[in-house]
C-alpha cells in the first residue's frame, strides 16, 4: 500500500463511526439473521396485476426470447442479482458462488458494500471475485451516506479499478442507519455529491434504496444529476430495518419492528417513477428490488416498467444451502433456472415472444 493510500485510508478511519473489526461483526450477524429468521417486510408485490392469458400463441416455446439490455450490454434474463454481502469469509463464498452462476447465466451482480476496502486493502480478497468469475458483470457497492464520512471520488475510483467493477451503486438507506446502532445518519447536501461521482468516475452510476421504494419526486432529482439507472427497492422483501433492529437492545429492537413495514412497495414505487418517467421522456432503466421471489413477478416488474428486477434473499438462501447434499452452486441454479422457467412460461402463456411485448398483456392496473 502507498503512502497516500495508508494517509487516505487513515482519514476515512478518523471520520466514521465504523472500525474494520465493527464492520466484520455486522456483516456476520447480517449473514446469520438473513439465514436464520423471518426478516421481511409484509404486502406480496404485484397481487393485484395479472397477464391476459392467451390460449392461442402462434409460436413455439422455444421462441421464447428473454433477453434485455442494461447499461450498454445486452444480458440473457432481466434479473440482477442484488448486492447483499461481502467483506468476510462466509460473505466471500457466497458471492463467489453467485457470481459463477451470473457468469453462467449471463446476468449483472452486485457486491455487498467494500467500505471495508477502504479501511484496509487486505480485505480485497474477500471481494475480488474476478479470480472465478472474470467475466461478470459486476456491480460495486457503498452506502450514498458514507460521502459525508470521508469517502471520496477517487476512492470510489480506486474500487472500481481494483475489483474491474463494470458499474458501481450508491445504495440509500436512511431507515436503516436510523436504527442501525452505529448508523451514520448525516445525509446532507448528497445530492450535489452524486452527481460528482456521477461526472467523474469511469463506469455508470446506479442509486439504489434498500426497501422503502423511491417517490417520483426522488426520482426526478436523480435523474436531474445525471445517474444511470435507478433501483427503486421498494418493500416487501428483507426489511433491512428489522434486521438491524435484531441486532439492538431495548429501544432498537422496538424501533425495528415498529418501522418493519414503512415505505413504498415496490409495485408502487416501479409504477410511479414509471409513469413519471413516460411523462417526462426521461430515458433511463428502472430496477425493481424487493420481494422478487419468482419468474411471474419478474414478468409482472418488465411488464410494469422496470428494465431488470433485483434478486436477493432468494439466491442468498440458495447459496448457503445444503439442500439434499448439493453443493451451493448447485442449490442457486437451481433456483435461478425456477426464476428463468416461470418467466419464459409466463410470457409463452400470455402470448410474448420478447420482454417488451409483456406491457401490452398486463392488466388489472391503468397502464402508464
Amino acid at each position: 500500500m502507498s503512502i497516500e493510500e495508508k494517509s487516505n485510508n487513515s482519514n476515512i478511519l478518523s471520520t466514521i463511526e465504523d472500525n474494520p473489526e465493527l464492520m466484520i461483526s455486522r456483516k456476520n450477524d447480517h449473514i446469520s439473521i438473513c439465514e436464520t429468521k423471518d426478516v421481511e417486510s409484509l404486502g406480496e408485490n404485484f397481487s393485484q396485476y395479472f397477464f391476459t392469458p392467451e390460449a392461442l400463441p402462434e409460436f413455439h416455446f422455444n421462441e421464447v426470447n428473454t433477453s434485455q439490455k442494461f447499461l450498454g450490454q445486452t444480458f440473457s434474463l432481466p434479473i440482477l442479482i442484488t448486492g447483499m454481502t461481502g467483506g468476510v469469509a462466509k460473505g466471500q463464498e457466497i458471492n463467489e458462488t453467485l457470481a459463477l452462476v451470473a457468469q453462467k447465466y449471463n446476468i449483472p451482480m452486485g457486491l455487498g458494500s467494500q467500505k471495508m476496502m477502504l479501511s484496509d486493502s487486505k480485505f480485497q480478497k474477500l471481494f475480488d471475485v474476478r479470480k472465478v468469475a472474470p467475466h461478470v458483470f459486476l456491480i460495486g457497492n457503498l452506502g450514498a451516506v458514507s460521502l459525508n464520512y470521508g469517502i471520496k471520488t477517487e476512492d470510489i475510483q480506486r474500487l472500481i479499478d481494483k475489483l474491474q467493477l463494470n458499474a458501481f451503486a450508491l445504495h440509500l438507506n436512511a431507515l436503516q442507519e436510523c436504527i442501525q446502532p452505529e448508523g451514520e445518519r448525516n445525509f446532507s447536501n448528497l445530492l450535489n455529491k452524486i452527481e460528482n461521482i456521477v461526472k467523474t468516475i469511469s463506469v455508470p452510476l446506479i442509486i439504489k434504496e434498500v426497501g422503502s421504494g423511491i417517490s417520483p419526486e426522488t426520482f426526478k432529482k436523480l435523474v436531474s444529476v445525471g445517474v444511470a439507472s435507478v433501483d427503486v427497492g421498494g418493500k416487501g422483501g428483507t426489511s433491512w430495518g428489522y434486521i438491524e433492529g435484531l441486532r439492538s437492545q431495548n429501544d432498537g429492537q422496538r424501533l425495528g419492528e415498529l418501522f418493519r413495514n414503512w415505505g413504498m412497495r415496490t409495485d408502487e414505487s416501479l409504477l410511479a417513477c414509471s409513469r413519471l418517467k413516460k411523462e417526462l421522456g426521461y430515458n433511463i432503466p428502472l430496477v425493481a428490488t424487493g420481494g422478487m421471489r419468482n419468474g411471474l413477478q419478474v414478468a409482472k416488474a418488465v411488464a410494469l416498467g422496470a428494465t431488470m428486477a433485483g434478486v436477493g434473499l432468494p439466491l442468498f438462501r440458495a447459496a448457503i444451502s445444503n439442500e439434499n447434499g448439493s453443493t451451493p452452486l448447485e442449490t442457486v441454479e437451481k433456483e435461478l433456472q425456477f426464476f428463468q422457467k416461470a418467466l419464459s412460461i409466463t410470457m409463452f402463456c400470455s402470448g410474448a415472444r420478447t420482454l417488451k411485448e409483456l406491457s401490452s398483456r398486463i392488466a388489472g392496473v391503468t397502464k402508464c
